[in-house]
């Protein structure tokens, strides 16, 4: 609609800022999840591509999709949201009364229960972003010695 292209309009100018804002978020994810033999954290860039940084989704080594959901449960307390961006279609009621079955899926599942998509918004500033950080990092332990 107009509506949505003048709102793009005003978006794209900002975009380079927010872009390099949620680089530097990504950039602060990355550095406190890598030293956890538990993360593992997403691609982003390779020989032919770059992410807009748009979601940082996070997946969480070896975990059940229970834990998965007990994990943003606790991070929930925290005070911090977080969410599972992405449903396998097989999940939805449309694609299951279709006859789908997620267990025809077994990559797209294991994807779907070990993720955690994190904030990237571009006005999050350094002391929201650290509290992200401790927020997963205690879940992720706190349900992983469980």
């Amino acid at each position: 609609t107009d509506i949505q292209a003048a709102m793009g309009l005003v978006e794209l100018e900002r975009y380079e800022e927010n872009l390099a804002r949620r680089k530097a978020i990504f950039s602060s994810y990355n550095q406190a999840f890598s030293a956890e033999n538990w993360a593992i954290t997403p691609r982003y860039i390779d020989e032919e591509k770059e992410s807009s940084y748009h979601l940082y989704l996070l997946r969480i080594n070896g975990i059940s999709e229970a834990q998965r959901d007990s994990i943003i449960q606790k991070i929930f307390e925290k005070e911090v949201s977080v969410n599972v961006h992405f449903q396998p279609l097989p999940l939805l009621t449309a694609y299951k009364n279709l006859g789908y079955d997620i267990n025809d899926f077994p990559i797209a599942y294991h994807k779907y229960q070990t993720e955690v998509s994190l904030p990237v918004y571009y006005n999050l500033d350094a002391a929201q972003v650290q509290q992200v950080v401790t927020a997963v990092i205690n879940s992720v332990e706190k349900i992983l010695k469980h």
